[in-house]
C-alpha cells in the first residue's frame, strides 16, 4: 500500500521523492525507447501505423515512478544489496501498479489521460522476462505488454552503460554483447534484433546522454 500522504499529491511532488541519480535514469530510457519505437513504426504495416508509438517515450520515463515509495538511501546505497534488499527494490513495480490504479481513481493528479495505460504497463512490467522467469509476475512472451518489453531493453542498456554509485559505466559493446546473450531468455529476440540493428544511433546517443552518477 502507498502512504497515506499520497493521495490528493500531483504526479510532479511523487516525482520529486526520487533521487536525482534515478530521474535521470528514467530520462534517458525515456529518450532511447522513444528513438527505438521510431524505428519500429517505420517498420509496421500501415494497418498498424495508429499504435501509439510516438508516445512510448513520453510514457517509458515513468517506468521506475514506483522507487518513489523505495528508501531514497537504500536507492543510493553503495556496494551490493542484500537480499532483502534486492526485494525491497524489486517491490517498485507493484508500488507502481497501486499509483496507477490511484491515478485512474483521480486520487493522484496531474497526470496525463493519454498516457496512464502505456505508463502503467512501462511501470508494472518492465522487470517481467520473455522467459517467465521475470517479475513481479512471471509473465512470457506475448503476455508482457509491448511496450513493456521495449522498455526492458533500454532500462538495462542505460543501467549497464551508466555509472553508478557502485561500479563504474559498462562499454556499448559489452551491453550489447549482454542484450544478445540474452536475447530469448530476458528479452524479446525481435526487439534484440531491431536495438542491435541500430546500435550505431544508440552508441551516439549514449555519449551525448546525461548519465547517472
Amino acid at each position: 500500500m502507498l502512504p497515506a500522504q499520497t493521495i490528493g499529491k500531483n504526479i510532479k511532488d511523487i516525482i520529486r521523492l526520487i533521487p536525482y541519480d534515478q530521474i535521470r535514469h528514467m530520462s534517458n530510457v525515456g529518450i532511447l525507447v522513444d528513438v527505438m519505437a521510431n524505428k519500429i513504426m517505420q517498420n509496421v504495416p500501415r494497418t498498424a501505423a495508429s499504435y501509439p508509438y510516438r508516445h512510448f517515450g513520453h510514457a517509458a520515463f515513468y517506468h521506475d515512478i514506483g522507487k518513489a515509495y523505495i528508501s531514497q538511501e537504500l536507492l543510493s546505497k553503495q556496494g551490493k544489496l542484500t537480499a532483502e534488499e534486492t526485494q525491497a527494490v524489486q517491490q517498485h513495480t507493484l508500488l507502481a501498479q497501486e499509483l496507477f490504479y490511484q491515478i485512474r481513481e483521480r486520487k493522484i493528479l496531474g497526470f496525463p489521460e493519454y498516457l496512464i495505460s502505456l505508463s502503467h504497463d512501462a511501470a508494472v512490467y518492465h522487470h517481467e522476462w520473455w522467459n517467465g522467469q521475470g517479475y513481479p509476475f512471471g509473465l512470457s512472451h506475448d503476455q508482457i505488454p509491448f511496450i513493456s518489453r521495449v522498455t526492458a531493453i533500454c532500462d538495462a542498456y542505460d543501467a549497464m552503460t551508466s555509472t553508478r554509485t557502485y561500479r563504474r559505466a559498462y562499454s556499448h559493446e559489452f551491453a550489447c554483447e549482454e542484450l544478445e546473450k540474452k536475447s530469448g531468455i530476458q528479452f524479446d529476440p525481435e526487439l534484440v534484433k531491431a536495438f542491435l540493428a541500430n546500435e550505431a544511433e544508440f552508441l551516439s546517443l549514449a555519449a551525448r546522454r546525461v548519465t547517472a552518477v
